[in-house]
């Protein structure tokens, strides 16, 4: 069996997932990077994947997670998006002959990564192998997890926040 590298979108699946995602609205990102790892970390992710690599937004909280063996946290360097460091990250591996799975939610990123050589799994998917015990995170009723999903957009509160965090000028809060 080849190698296969899991790279998270780790943001985004952090919003995704309930149980991230309300350290996330107390703006906690260390607190929901650490959660997402450690998570990950501990499941059956780990004897899918030969390697797990998480990409987070902004730059590294102080108390953040950390690597370690089979497990990588990385943040985009200045000036890069965590999108951008994501399809770098495709590049390399599919080069290298390592297969690259990519998990997001995220239309665009997914079309920039299967561009590279890359697959795909959405956000819901990888949340129910993380997290199978978790509830049904789209609700009762709800149409089955598909690789189709896209995100839900931003509101003006998340957006401004956003802009606030990750805006070299900082905005004045209204």
């Amino acid at each position: 069996m080849g190698r296969t590298e899991l790279l998270v979108d780790g943001t985004n699946i952090a919003w995704a997932w309930p149980r991230s995602r309300p350290c996330l609205i107390r703006k906690d990102h260390a607190g929901a990077q650490r959660l997402l790892v450690t998570t990950a970390t501990q499941s059956a992710l780990r004897s899918i994947y030969s390697q797990l690599t998480f990409v987070f937004d902004g730059p590294p909280p102080s108390s953040g997670p950390g690597s370690s063996t089979g497990v990588r946290v990385l943040y985009p360097d200045p000036g890069q998006s965590a999108d951008d460091r994501i399809v770098d990250l495709v590049a390399q591996a599919v080069h290298g002959g390592t297969a690259a799975v990519v998990a997001t939610s995220d239309r665009g990123l997914r079309d920039l990564v299967r561009r590279e050589g890359g697959s795909t799994i959405g956000g819901d998917a990888l949340i129910q192998k993380l997290d199978p015990r978790g509830t049904n995170v789209r609700g009762a009723g709800a149409s089955p997890v598909s690789d189709r999903e896209e995100k839900p957009g931003p509101s003006s509160r998340d957006t401004e926040a956003w802009l606030q965090r990750f805006s070299k000028k900082r905005r004045p809060a209204k």
